[in-house]
């Protein structure tokens, strides 16, 4: 399995959102998009689901040119920066969602509701509403329902943003114990160097709708090819060694 894009170019008018890229990202890889605010990494992320189309170039999926494919027809899950939960479902309800619209029995829902429930320590809240949630509680909830989907693609769009110092720290530790078992590729978009030092796996750098650089987390830090990708990844709030001690 691996997801590639290939020249996938992103115009709107005559201005370019996206320059030219290729990219490829690997099955069983977390792959962190590191960039400031209006980089590129959401429109990047809309295309690698089929939410957006490229103006030009191609994207393929598993050795197949899934270009202009509709996101329905794509076995991808999106989580957003804000809390998109469904506000008259139960959290049970709403981590069900994606299986009781693909007709999943009811049995096996229990069953995958129960194991993602008890992975983000929400079993004990199945039967409340989203507004008797924490922020915390909320956001894990969204990541509840994209993980029970067993998505070939998962894409978090700077899924922690919104969240306190403490729970933002908790998750992003826990985020890469969350898809060690799972057979997919993801993809995690961010502002923070922190986010991607500590998450790990690999990471594209990026700038005004470029990617400067890709590849192991550490190798682009520690090494990076030019100046740019130098400041992208630049002043960590905590030393590469605390990092290293807490993966």
């Amino acid at each position: 399995m691996s997801l590639e894009l290939k020249n996938v170019e992103k115009k709107i008018g005559v201005e370019t959102h996206i320059h030219p890229t290729n990219l490829k990202l690997e099955k069983n890889t977390i792959n962190v998009l590191l960039g400031s605010t209006l980089a590129g990494k959401t429109t990047l992320m809309q295309i690698m689901a089929g939410l957006d189309k490229p103006t030009s170039g191609e994207i393929w999926f598993n050795e197949e040119n899934v270009t202009g494919m509709k996101v329905q027809k794509r076995n991808c899950s999106m989580v957003y920066q804000q809390f998109i939960n469904y506000p008259n479902y139960t959290v049970y309800e709403n981590i069900a969602s994606p299986l009781v619209i693909t007709n999943v029995n009811s049995d096996e829902i229990k069953q995958r509701v129960g194991k993602v429930a008890e992975l983000l320590k929400l079993s004990a809240m199945l039967n409340k509403k989203p507004d008797e949630l924490s922020g915390g509680q909320q956001q894990r909830t969204a990541l509840a329902r994209a993980l029970v989907k067993d998505s070939d693609l998962i894409l978090l769009d700077e899924p922690l943003a919104n969240l306190d110092f403490k729970l933002r720290e908790e998750l992003r530790e826990e985020l890469p114990k969350l898809f060690e078992d799972r057979d997919c590729i993801v993809v995690y978009a961010t502002t923070e160097p922190s986010d991607a030092l500590m998450i790990g796996g690999n990471t594209a750098t990026l700038l005004e709708g470029k990617v400067i650089q890709y590849g192991k987390t550490l190798d682009v830090y520690n090494k990076p090819e030019n100046l740019i990708s130098a400041k992208v990844f630049s002043d960590p709030p905590m030393n590469i060694a605390e990092i290293k001690k807490k993966r």
